[in-house]
């Protein structure tokens, strides 16, 4: 080094030392600073800040940083990693690195900080081509204890040191007594069964690794079930070497952190110890087919499951770059427009040729884009006429060109998406938009400013350039998939006596020592999962004190209005000159026989034909002129409690100032004017309807197993059942399946529930806009109120019958989803915020190591809400009965609960962590909204915020009682697989079959 740039060193040293940074203004490209060289310096106007692009020397990682005025900070370390094998090697990666690290010796630093950090997000997530750690907080000296805790992960783990990592979160022979038969743990592998029980999981991973049948992308980057257990800790260490080198880096910063700070910790730390790798790794592209090909394959359905309008038939297409962004906006643009729209071309050809109950179309921007059509509920024997139909389709919309209109309004729709900015992390979105012009380009702006491709899109409008992609890419591009994905009964059944036998096998080779040290290791494990970090340990994992929280709870005032005597409820906050606009009906309103309707009304309402236009040309003008637009079905309770439930139709929508009359005009339209009697077009929205929540049943076991659960004892959870849990997938399924015999019944009783629900004196207005735009509003919601009729419904007497089922849900599922529980407020307690920290240490310490580290599965988790709903609950479950069992024991758990001062605090700050969570303006409005409606007050809000400031580790002792009078209430509910519910089946009052 110089002696000139020994002396700018110091003085910047000195700099950091005295408290006093550079300005962002002194950064000058190509200059070097920290051990970083500036490569790039722009202002992004895309993400309304000065963007920073550096790479450093000694390490060859590669850093951006968003210097945006936001406090909520972001940080991400990224990875290309590349899988070599459908043993899941970068997701075991992902969790793995994660459980200690050189400078942060604990078994699990993530479940450390999930215990006691102020983030706003804390994850690991991998892809089909990445992995990436990322974090937010805004909390500065959080943030940095995230980023250090991270850093020293993924560059420094304990998996070289220790190989019970790999055993607990990939995979491993488990065998607890000579006498029992060997079986496969670990998390992963129990992850990825319950992923896999999905069959749009199998159809996925089936389609790519025909379409890369030579690269990456044609393995499973999350691991495939069967090879898993194949994976060598050998092949582990390796795939680390490789993949997780500072050179092989991409490091990302958002926010309103000292970036100097920044740089010289990332450098002084981690990256000065590292030499720059003499290659990067790279994927190679997948050479075209020269013809599609053609493929099939099966998924698991129940020994007895229905095989009819169970098939999947897909056409995927390989098509150009991820690098050329107009194209991935364009193909994107071109999935709506030819398929996802209400209009949509090849929908509407499919469903007059009555080929499956939906069609959906997507992108997927991976280095070698994919374009993917998907029909579910078909037939295997539709396939060629499915590939006959968009093939011939495909050629009538290049000779007469696209509706432009429907163009216009994707592109609107797409347009407000980018610039609404509607988002409370920022930085997590703007980092991910970066990572593919970064990983693939070298260029993180490529992705990240989409001003241009955007531009080039809307030529569209007024060119063929749409057309001619169309053509190129999906009419005459060899490199394509036709593929079947048929349902085969009683196959998981198959696979596990496969499994077993091939176990049962494996132990046969072992001599008797080799049994008894199998056994032992069995113990070792589960005995060092069970041990407790020393307090030494724990102590390297930096903790903020409880100073660093906000005692003041966060309040959102909302102002009450009313337009024509109708109560307007404002919060008012600058929008960027978007209006969130939500329109309430009160459900109570209905009789008891009509609920489910008006869950299905609120399913099909914008999709019918109405007066003053048809289905198509109403999707179009929703896209045209707004943001958005939907309506779902809320419940809310008065006071919190269940005997004053407050069940909402809600209409939600957002437009651009300017066109808020429009929005009220099209709102006026679907409520006042929308035709319930043409059959055909209610047929099909309703058969579309059901394959969804068909498909919803299927992948969602944990959600309908605790609804089922709460409509056991509560009117909440009733409601819920009723409106968005099994008994409504039912309900749909009875009247998709009988269509034609009852269509009068069903467009009588949706006329009829519209009609009573739609009065001026049944409604409650929510807005969420800058004052200046409440004017707009108001002229707009007056129009819409001179239409709609006075209404003088009562409200009905609803008489739920609840009993404690304690059901077996059967499915094809390879994994369970076990939730005990009950409402604490039945048995006499009343809600205090202390259990939310009860709930925080049950979850991130009793329950997680309990059901997953020792358990093996995904996850273990409690909820207790100020409803007075307890639950209990285990995701991707390799177990039943202990599971239950686990959950029995809780009491004794909390009786000899013990925390000092240090782990209390760490407790609590994870729990204030939950409460305090940044919001976009729509989620703040959202929040006030809901506690007009349940009447909540900043007093209860504070009182609740003191509670859990001033939790002790007596507390938690004392709720051991609570805990155990819930769980001896013996209400439970599972949703799992087949044989092992059956071979459980004493613990069920029912055992039910989903398919009904």
């Amino acid at each position: 080094m110089t002696k000139s740039k020994c002396v700018i060193a110091s003085i910047i040293i000195l700099m950091i030392l005295t408290g006093v940074t550079m300005a962002k203004e002194a950064y000058k490209t190509g200059e070097t600073y920290f051990g970083f060289k500036l490569i790039e310096k722009r202002f992004v106007s895309e993400v309304n800040a000065e963007c920073f692009y550096f790479e450093h020397i000694k390490s060859g990682a590669r850093l951006l940083k968003i210097a945006a005025d936001d406090a909520n900070k972001t940080f991400s370390v990224a990875f290309k990693t590349v899988p070599e094998s459908d043993c899941g090697t970068p997701h075991i990666m992902e969790h793995s690195v994660l459980n200690g690290s050189k400078h942060f010796p604990v078994k699990s630093p993530f479940d450390v900080l999930a215990k006691g950090s102020l983030n706003t997000f804390l994850n690991a997530m991998t892809g089909s081509d990445i992995t990436i750690y990322p974090v937010a907080s805004m909390n500065d000296k959080d943030f940095f204890n995230l980023m250090h805790v991270y850093l020293d992960a993924v560059f420094y783990p304990l998996i070289y040191d220790d190989q019970r990592i790999l055993k607990q979160e990939g995979w491993h022979h488990e065998l607890t007594s000579p006498d029992d038969a060997v079986v496969y743990k670990g998390v992963v592998y129990n992850e990825m069964k319950g992923a896999f029980s999905s069959p749009t999981r199998e159809l996925s991973y089936q389609v790519y690794k025909r379409l890369f049948p030579e690269n990456g992308y044609g393995y499973s980057s999350g691991g495939y079930p069967r090879a898993i257990p194949t994976l060598t800790h050998e092949a582990f260490q390796n795939f680390h070497r490789k993949y997780y080198h500072p050179t092989n880096s991409h490091i990302f910063l958002y926010g309103d952190a000292d970036l100097d700070k920044e740089l010289a910790f990332i450098d002084e730390k981690y990256l000065a110890n590292f030499e720059k790798a003499d290659v990067r790794p790279s994927i190679p592209l997948q050479k075209p087919f020269e013809k599609m090909e053609e493929a099939i394959s099966y998924y698991p359905v129940a020994e007895d499951g229905k095989t009819e309008n169970q098939t999947y038939l897909t056409m995927s297409f390989v098509a150009g770059l991820n690098t050329d962004r107009a194209l991935v906006m364009a193909l994107d643009v071109l999935a709506d427009v030819l398929v996802n729209l209400e209009s949509a071309p090849i929908r509407l050809a499919l469903q007059e040729a009555g080929i499956g109950r939906e069609v959906r179309a997507s992108l997927d921007d991976i280095q070698q884009n994919v374009f993917q059509i998907r029909v579910q509920n078909a037939n295997s024997g539709d396939k060629d006429k499915f590939h006959e139909i968009v093939m011939e389709t495909l050629k009538k919309t290049i000779k007469n060109g696209l509706d432009k209109e429907a163009l216009e309004g994707t592109i609107n729709r797409l347009e407000f998406r980018l610039r609404e900015g509607d988002d409370a992390q920022k930085g997590l979105t703007y980092n991910f938009q970066a990572l593919t012009g970064w990983f693939f380009a070298d260029d993180p702006f490529l992705s990240l400013e989409y001003e241009k491709p955007l531009a080039k899109v809307k030529t569209a409008l007024e060119s063929n350039y749409l057309e001619s992609l169309i053509e190129k890419y999906l009419l005459d591009n060899p490199h394509a998939l036709l593929y079947v994905l048929e349902p085969k009964p009683g196959m998981e059944k198959q696979n596990k006596e496969k499994i077993a036998s091939e176990l049962a096998a494996f132990k046969k080779t072992l001599s008797k020592a080799e049994i008894e040290s199998l056994v032992k290791e069995t113990r070792e494990l589960i005995e060092y999962q069970k041990r407790e970090d020393s307090p030494e340990a724990l102590a390297t994992i930096p903790l903020l004190d409880q100073k660093d929280i906000n005692p003041k709870a966060q309040w959102y005032d909302i102002s009450k209005k009313q337009v024509l005597n109708t109560p307007v409820l404002h919060y008012e906050e600058f929008c960027n000159n978007v209006v969130y606009v939500k329109l309430f009906f009160d459900v109570r309103v209905l009789p008891q026989e009509l609920i489910p309707y008006g869950s299905l009304l609120s399913e099909v309402l914008g999709s019918l034909n109405t007066e003053n236009y048809n289905f198509g040309d109403l999707d179009n003008a929703l896209n045209i002129h707004t943001g958005g637009f939907r309506t779902t079905l809320n419940s809310f309770l008065e006071n919190l409690d269940d005997s004053h439930l407050l069940p909402m139709f809600a209409i939600s929508s957002k437009a651009m100032n300017h066109k808020v009359n429009k929005l009220f005009e099209l709102t006026t339209e679907i409520v006042d004017r929308t035709n319930y009697n043409d059959k055909d077009r209610l047929k099909a929205v309703l058969k579309r309807h059901q394959s969804r929540l068909d498909a919803r049943v299927k992948r969602n076991g944990l959600n309908y197993a605790i609804t089922r659960l709460n409509s056991y004892y509560d009117n909440e959870g009733m409601f819920d059942e009723l409106t968005n849990g099994l008994e409504y997938y039912w309900f749909v399924t009875d009247l998709s399946k009988n269509f034609d015999e009852k269509f009068e019944t069903i467009s009588a009783s949706l006329a009829k529930t519209a009609s009573l629900l739609f009065t001026k004196d049944n409604l409650t207005s929510a807005v969420t806009c800058d004052k200046k735009d409440m004017p707009v509003f108001s002229d707009g919601l007056k129009n819409f109120l001179e239409v709609l009729p006075d209404g003088k419904a009562g409200k009905a007497n609803w008489k739920f019958e609840f009993s404690k089922k304690n059901e077996g849900l059967l499915s094809a599922s390879k994994v369970q989803y076990v939730v005990k529980g009950y409402n604490f407020k039945k048995l006499g307690y009343e809600w205090d915020g202390r259990m939310r920290v009860l709930s925080q240490v049950l979850s991130t310490d009793w329950l997680q190591n309990q059901i997953r580290v020792i358990g093996g599965a995904y996850g273990g988790f409690s909820g207790f809400s100020s409803t007075g709903q307890v639950f209990f609950g285990s995701y991707r479950d390799p177990n039943l009965t202990k599971t239950l069992e686990n959950y029995d024991a809780t009491p004794n758990y909390l009786k000899e609960f013990e925390a000092d001062e240090k782990t209390m605090t760490r407790y609590i700050i994870g729990t204030v962590a939950r409460m305090d969570r940044p919001m976009t303006p729509s989620q703040k409005g959202n929040q006030a909204v809901r506690r007009y409606f349940e009447k909540t007050t900043f007093d209860k809000i504070q009182k609740e915020r003191d509670a859990v400031l001033a939790t002790q580790a007596g507390d938690i002792n004392n709720m051991a009682k609570l805990v155990a009078d819930i769980l001896a209430e013996e209400a439970y509910c599972v949703y799992g697989n087949e044989g092992k519910i059956k071979s459980a089946e004493g613990l069920f009052k029912e055992i039910v079959k989903l398919e009904k």
